[in-house]
């Protein structure tokens, strides 16, 4: 069954957030186990906020409110999205309720898509999105991996899943081509926990080479570094997702992103070549380095 609202309330009076927030966390927890046991984990590889959060950051990072994952097998987005709708259309796991309307679910060529609603015991008007991309496979080994321990765990009455997961050098790749090309907080952010950490940035430069040449956009680095402080960005949609008494600054964000990135900069000239080619003609460029990996 679902955890009670006075641990949830305890949970989220720690973690510094509103309850929403960290009873979307709690949920969002049943709904992977329900996923992996019904097998519909297995030809995905976990990737976005929340497994940034539940498997390399933990509560150092922002809360998240949707599911994310890339396909890695051969399974058309028509039939997964379908096969994700029957596990959880009026149906319920732990004591959750849920629904998906038929104007709630979407499957493209490149990706596939659901709004979820759900209530329980003590919420009736709960709500979450769950995304797959179908546009490239990883580039790098999928892994199982187990949540970062969080206190709540002791009361969910189940085992969190272990959950194919995008290694982290494509995670930190991934987003920082989603910062280059749009304006949300939530990427940013990402990047500035991440910034510190130890990874090898030459292969996270490489990723982000490929992944932009990927979704035909020129990556220009110096460009996207100095451009930071020009954009617009929601900060109060950052500030609900952090505890509430932390101080950060767009100043702090954009200088630590600045200098902890400047490897980006640093491209061999097979990388300068990719970069610099929107229209994908370098494709036997893209394929070498491609088999780098």
């Amino acid at each position: 069954m679902m955890i009670e609202k006075r641990l949830v309330q305890w949970y989220a009076a720690n973690a510094g957030v509103d309850l929403d927030i960290a009873e979307r966390e709690v949920v969002l927890t049943y709904v992977m186990k329900v996923l992996c046991d019904a097998g519909l984990l297995a030809p995905l590889a976990f990737k976005g906020g929340t497994a940034i959060r539940k498997i390399f950051l933990g509560n150092q990072g922002r809360f998240s409110l949707d599911l994310d994952f890339t396909m890695v097998s051969e399974i058309t987005p028509e039939e997964f999205v379908l096969d994700v709708v029957s596990i959880l259309q009026g149906q319920e796991h732990f004591g959750i309720i849920f629904d998906v309307r038929s104007e709630d679910y979407y499957a493209s060529s490149d990706s596939c898509g659901v709004i979820v609603t759900y209530q329980h015991a003590w919420t009736t008007n709960g709500k979450f999105s769950f995304q797959v991309s179908f546009r490239s496979k990883p580039i790098l080994p999928v892994q199982p991996v187990g949540f970062i321990q969080e206190r709540y765990f002791e009361w969910l009455g189940i085992e969190p899943p272990l959950v194919p997961t995008l290694d982290l050098h494509e995670i930190i790749g991934e987003k920082i081509r989603a910062s280059a090309q749009r304006s949300r907080i939530r990427d940013l952010y990402d990047l500035y926990q991440f910034a510190t950490m130890k990874y090898d940035r030459n292969i996270v430069r490489r990723i982000t080479i490929l992944k932009c040449w990927e979704t035909n956009y020129a990556f220009d680095p110096l460009a996207f570094l100095r451009g930071l402080p020009g954009k617009h960005y929601d900060w109060a949609d950052l500030e609900r997702l952090i505890k509430h008494n932390k101080t950060l600054t767009p100043p702090v964000v954009f200088e630590r992103i600045q200098q902890n990135y400047k490897f980006l900069v640093e491209m061999d000239e097979d990388e300068a070549i990719l970069a610099s080619d929107p229209y994908c003609r370098e494709r036997k460029t893209y394929l070498r380095l491609l088999s780098s990996f």
